[in-house]
């Protein structure tokens, strides 16, 4: 039973239909007392970073999640922003996000390309790790505006060039950040979602 939380903003369908096609079960999550106790946690993100936050404050999902990954050694796939809020700060907003994981969230600051990253690119894999295991096309699909930075290299799994090298696979503990949208990449996608369901 894959618990997925559901922020108030953004469409979790693509996600939703590739838990279909995966066969596993999964509860969608808007309040705290909704958790099943199967340690497996999905926040998948879309909109801004304040209003993300904003979202899981409303819902007294913010303190929960914090609660799970500490203290019930929960595992957890941020998707997108909902990797961004597991960081402390972003530039993108004001608020403070669930601070699992050292590091803080800045502006693409280009000369060249386009902001935001928006489309498919390629994603190096720095280490091995169980969440990548066996994906042998790593082209994914992107699209924000902000990435992470000031990350211990030790925790990066892989990074994708977008003018610059920027962390798009993260891993602390039993905590995992994907920067672009494996339920909108394909077979690449789907076989990431899997290996975090069954092996992370």
């Amino acid at each position: 039973m894959i618990n997925i939380v559901k922020s108030g903003v953004g469409n979790i369908g693509s996600l939703i239909k590739v838990i279909n096609d995966l066969e596993y079960k999964y509860k969608i999550i808007t309040n705290p007392d909704e958790f099943t106790n199967t340690q497996k946690l999905i926040l998948p993100g879309v909109g801004s970073f304040d209003s993300f936050i904003n979202s899981l404050i409303n819902q007294n999902l913010f303190n929960k999640i914090i609660y799970l990954a500490k203290q019930q050694q929960y595992s957890i796939l941020g998707i997108c922003v909902g990797m961004q809020s597991l960081f402390k700060t972003s530039e993108e907003g004001k608020l403070n996000g669930l601070d699992l994981v050292k590091g803080q969230c800045i502006k693409f600051n280009l000369n060249k390309l386009k902001v935001p990253h928006l489309g498919w690119n390629n994603v190096k894999f720095t280490q091995n790790n169980k969440i990548i295991s066996n994906i042998n096309n790593s082209n994914f699909y992107f699209a924000h505006s902000y990435h992470v930075t000031n990350i211990d290299k030790k925790h990066v799994v892989a990074t994708t060039d977008h003018e610059s090298n920027f962390p798009s696979i993260i891993n602390f503990d039993r905590i995992y950040g994907v920067q672009f949208h494996p339920e909108k990449s394909y077979e690449q996608g789907k076989k990431l979602i899997k290996n975090f369901i069954e092996k992370c």
